[in-house]
């Protein structure tokens, strides 16, 4: 039931997602997971499931308060580095909801920043993958 062109982040949070539909909510009514229900408890529920599993808050916690982030001073480029170094697979913008339900920004400045892969390769440089699907393309 998961869409198998899903890039690895969104393809981890989906199945944790739907993990926690099949561990907790399995006698509800089956439901679909969409745009028109996503502000649903149960849907919440999945959401904060998935992120928890992924890349629990403590340890979120404890990475920022290592990196020396202060309160209020979390920024993109901390959290492309924060995200390069950990290997998670939440989402900068799930990253990005913590970052400011915690504290760690101030609200709505990260997640609504859009920049998020073009600050990646600036601060790491153009991905393996890229660099090989340019040369396959002829476009060196």
């Amino acid at each position: 039931m998961l869409a198998k062109s899903l890039p690895e982040d969104p393809m981890v949070f989906t199945m944790a997602h739907e993990l926690k539909h099949h561990l907790v909510d399995r006698e509800l009514p089956t439901s679909f997971c969409d745009k028109s229900n996503e502000s649903e408890q149960i849907e919440i529920g999945a959401e904060i499931f998935a992120a928890e599993l992924i890349y629990p808050e403590q340890d979120f916690v404890a990475d920022l308060k290592l990196r020396n982030v202060q309160s209020g001073s979390c920024t993109p480029e901390v959290l492309v580095k924060l995200k390069q170094s950990t290997r998670t697979t939440l989402s900068y913008s799930g990253l990005a909801k913590r970052a400011e339900f915690l504290g760690f920004a101030a609200a709505n400045s990260l997640q609504s920043f859009r920049g998020w892969k073009k600050l990646e390769e600036q601060i790491f440089g153009t991905p393996l993958y890229k660099t090989i699907l340019i040369k396959r393309r002829g476009f060196v």
